[in-house]
């Protein structure tokens, strides 16, 4: 049998997460608590995030790395917990059954240090690998373009090299955290010709000449962590490429295999989050002579959504542990591993934007609004399935991997 309750190490992790919200940032979210739900004070006027809010964020961010909790996916020999993807997936649940307020900055997301930065040189990862699992300091990872989008290899922006040096040029669009970045981590083709092998990474300091960070996007989710990246001539020496020549796409697609895999806990903890939201809320409002909760109409909604909250779960734990016996940091993946990443982030995904479309229409006008929380997990839920490769890019690699 395999046994997928986590281990007692996990188990005490996760009572400390819960400790760490109560006592550290139940404060900090009820001092912000008229930002979170007004956008003219979460945002300035140019759509970053007001002072304040980021001032937060960042002590989130080292008071978590302080306490070990950061950045629990890393290797123990780069300073992070050690942990597998089965045991991040009970990491990811714990914070987000908080639902959406501050509590998810104590995790690294894409801000954060990954796996693939293991690649980097050993005066590399002390360099700037080392600052980013203290929490010291923030990435973004640049891959995706206006043209390009999930077709990572259309991408228009070049690298050529003269010498030592590497001169990059190109525009990189809809990039977490590029506003507030100490790290970029670019890719850019320097062979077209060769595909995949044809692009290189690079690390792009926040004050090197040539790059520009370019506007911040008003998108859905109204998070003020989205913007633009541009690279005029921006030249950088050999120290600043990211693995070898060649490996830069293998290296972004890995990155993104990350952002992938932690959809499982975060998207089973954000619907569990919601079922007891909509239980607690039909067995308590009363109408028309009587709880919510005796229609049945609405017991089937509250169903629906414990199964695909149970679905997740079941599918998220199978997948993470396929996922451990194999090496999905690897610059070349099995196919069949890459499936079983892809199955887990659509479905995922999709089974969250049911659970949350339902809770808006359980919870009627209150639903609606901006207070109540939920229709901001509902945003969040839409936009999940388009980062990180879209819904339709997964059903591609799944279906090519079956041999379709």
């Amino acid at each position: 049998m395999i046994d997928f309750s986590p281990p007692p190490n996990v188990e005490q992790t996760v009572r400390d997460i819960h400790r760490f919200i109560e006592n550290d940032i139940a404060p900090i979210e009820h001092s912000l608590a008229d930002h979170l739900t007004n956008e003219h004070l979460y945002l300035r006027e140019d759509g970053r995030l007001a002072p304040e809010v980021l001032a937060a964020q960042q002590t989130i961010r080292k008071r978590s790395a302080e306490r070990g909790l950061y950045a629990l996916h890393m290797p123990q020999e780069v300073g992070g917990g050690g942990f597998s993807l089965t045991d991040m997936f009970f990491v990811h649940e714990a914070v987000y059954q908080h639902g959406i307020g501050v509590a998810q900055w104590m995790l690294s997301w894409t801000e954060g240090p990954n796996h693939m930065l293991m690649f980097l040189t050993e005066e590399q990862q002390q360099k700037y690998l080392l600052p980013l699992v203290r929490g010291e300091t923030t990435g973004a990872y640049a891959i995706t373009e206006y043209r390009g989008g999930s077709d990572v290899l259309g991408m228009e922006t070049r690298a050529e090299k003269h010498g030592d040096t590497w001169v990059v040029n190109g525009t990189k669009a809809y990039i977490t955290n590029a506003q507030y970045a100490d790290l970029i981590f670019v890719c850019a083709l320097h062979d077209p010709s060769k595909g995949g092998a044809g692009a290189t990474a690079f690390i792009v300091e926040r004050d090197n000449p040539g790059l520009t960070i370019g506007r911040t996007y008003r998108t859905i989710m109204d998070d003020g962590m989205t913007g633009e990246l541009q690279f005029e001539n921006c030249q950088l020496s050999a120290d600043h490429r990211w693995g070898e020549e060649g490996q830069g796409f293998y290296l972004s697609m890995g990155m993104i295999n990350w952002i992938r895999v932690r959809r499982g806990g975060m998207c089973t903890g954000l619907g569990q989050y919601l079922l007891d939201r909509c239980s607690d809320y039909i067995k308590n409002r009363r109408a028309f002579g009587g709880p919510l909760s005796r229609f049945q109409a609405l017991q089937w909604m509250v169903v629906d959504s414990y199964l695909d909250v149970q679905a997740m779960r079941s599918l998220s734990l199978q997948s993470l542990w396929q996922a451990d016996q194999g090496n999905l940091w690897a610059l070349k993946v099995d196919p069949h591993l890459i499936k079983t990443v892809c199955a887990l982030k659509v479905f995922c995904d999709e089974a969250l934007y049911r659970v949350a479309d339902r809770a808006v229409q359980l919870h009627g006008a209150h639903g609606l609004m901006k207070e109540s929380g939920i229709e901001k997990i509902f945003r969040i839920a839409r936009n999940l399935r388009i980062p990180g490769g879209t819904d339709e890019i997964q059903r591609v690699n799944i279906a090519k991997a079956l041999g379709l």
